[in-house]
């Protein structure tokens, strides 16, 4: 082994691990508040006065997406912070499904498995970057609801897309059928669960392209079907048998995310229409503003800048790319298309700006050489110290300010309103996790669970 290729296993493992460092000292340290805490956090101590399964069905009751049900049951094992109980199980879990997805990703845009290559790490790194300076990286570190949500749906997501993905770029697998036919029926039905709009946008995108691209397809395998029957079964599933259409018509609902029914927009089509038309300006400007910002930098980095806007450009590229495009395309507008009924906040959207992530990747990262590579790994991991640096001040005040509110209160309700919890804010970056002592003290009854950290 030469110097060279040593020092490039290095920085390429230092470039893989940042990435998976913040997501460990998140996860580590990130305290219980919000919806957490409504969801059940703590009830381990009260010798689980909710079983587990209970919570299971009372999420499919209320949501009935699956992500939902999974969040519910594992909060009920997590403390107030931190303390080597059984939360460190689940800790470790998003951990892994946070880099994991990172790491799907990554092979979707490369097109093999990640190596222990800087262009490979860098991509890896970069696709982390994206997320973590946009909106619609606060669902990756902000709460643990969040997390056991959105983690899983991320990477449902990707994991279930990869063969389809490959079917395209004529990469079919030739071993082990037999287990993947029925693994597609498994993971399409836990796809087809785990949200109300990204399935469907999934089964769209796939009859649309069939439809354009149908004297080019070839007779698709048995896994094929297995997994497109796998997701209807889960979607119908979440739509019909569960509550997922009650959840966005309940008023509560529809007043947070300003919420249009189909019933809306044939009744009153003078005002629902503009209202309409407003949510899907919205919603397609909080995907494509920041990938906008991130294309314009890829382009910066190109050695192909020059000809990016030419037809001579898009002409060259390989007939596998220009699938993608349409691919991907197809799923972003219809995703966004699909969740304009309510204004959507980034979280709701993240498969379809990952979808434009990975497309943005996949178009230039084959035009990323030596230099370029050298000036982006400079940029990006400062990006992601920096990043680091903030979380780190963030909870270490954060801790500070609780504990010395604990010693000067015997219980947190009865502190509420000197509860001081403010950790620091920055402009491109919201680390901070506001009222924390005062969500463990209200004294109200959400979801069907008392909250009180009081015990």
């Amino acid at each position: 082994m030469t110097n060279k290729t040593k020092k490039q296993i290095f920085f390429s493992v230092i470039l893989y691990a940042l990435p998976i460092i913040f997501f460990i000292i998140s996860y580590f340290l990130l305290t219980t508040s919000g919806e957490d805490i409504w969801q059940g956090a703590g009830n381990f101590r009260d010798e689980l006065k909710i079983s587990p399964i209970d919570d299971a069905i009372n999420a499919f009751n209320f949501n009935s997406r699956i992500t939902d049900m999974y969040a519910w049951t594992v909060i009920d094992f997590f403390d107030y912070q931190f303390s080597f109980g059984p939360d460190i199980i689940f800790r470790i879990i998003d951990v892994m499904m946070s880099s994991i997805t990172l790491y799907l990703a990554t092979y979707i845009i490369l097109g093999h498995k990640p190596k222990l290559l800087i262009k490979d790490a860098l991509v890896f790194c970069a696709i982390f970057a994206s997320f973590i300076i946009t909106p619609f990286g606060r669902p990756f570190y902000h709460e643990f609801s969040m997390i056991h949500n959105y983690v899983p749906l991320a990477l449902s997501t990707l994991l279930f897309s990869i063969p389809y993905l490959n079917l395209i770029r004529n990469k079919t697998p030739k071993k082990h059928l037999a287990l993947l036919t029925i693994g597609m029926l498994v993971l399409g039905l836990y796809f087809g669960m785990a949200a109300t709009i990204t399935p469907l946008a999934f089964l769209l995108t796939v009859v649309i392209y069939s439809i354009i691209k149908h004297k080019s397809i070839k007779r698709p395998p048995l896994w094929f079907f297995t997994g497109i029957i796998g997701v209807v079964s889960g979607f119908l599933i979440c739509w019909l048998a569960g509550s997922g259409v009650d959840h966005y018509t309940n008023p509560a609902t529809a007043a947070a995310f300003d919420y249009l029914s189909l019933n809306d927009i044939f009744s009153s089509p003078t005002t629902a229409i503009p209202q309409l038309l407003w949510h899907e300006v919205y919603n397609f400007g909080i995907v494509l503003l920041p990938l906008f910002g991130i294309t314009t930098i890829c382009i910066l980095f190109s050695n192909k800048r020059r000809q990016f806007f030419t037809k001579q450009f898009f002409e060259s590229l390989p007939a596998s790319t220009k699938r993608y495009i349409l691919v991907f395309c197809l799923f972003i507008i219809i995703h966004i298309l699909g969740a304009s009924l309510v204004k959507s906040p980034p979280r709701l959207l993240i498969p379809a700006y990952l979808a434009g992530i990975i497309l943005v990747g996949y178009i230039f990262v084959p035009q990323i050489n030596s230099k370029i590579a050298g000036t982006s790994i400079v940029i990006i991991t400062t990006l992601i110290l920096i990043t680091h640096t903030f979380l780190l001040a963030k909870y270490h005040i954060q801790t500070s300010v609780i504990l010395e509110e604990l010693q000067q209160c015997n219980c947190v309700d009865v502190c509420i309103e000197s509860a001081r919890v403010a950790p620091p804010r920055i402009r491109l970056i919201d680390l901070s996790q506001a009222n924390i002592l005062v969500d463990w003290g209200t004294p109200e009854i959400i979801y069907g669970k008392n909250v009180t950290f009081c015990k």
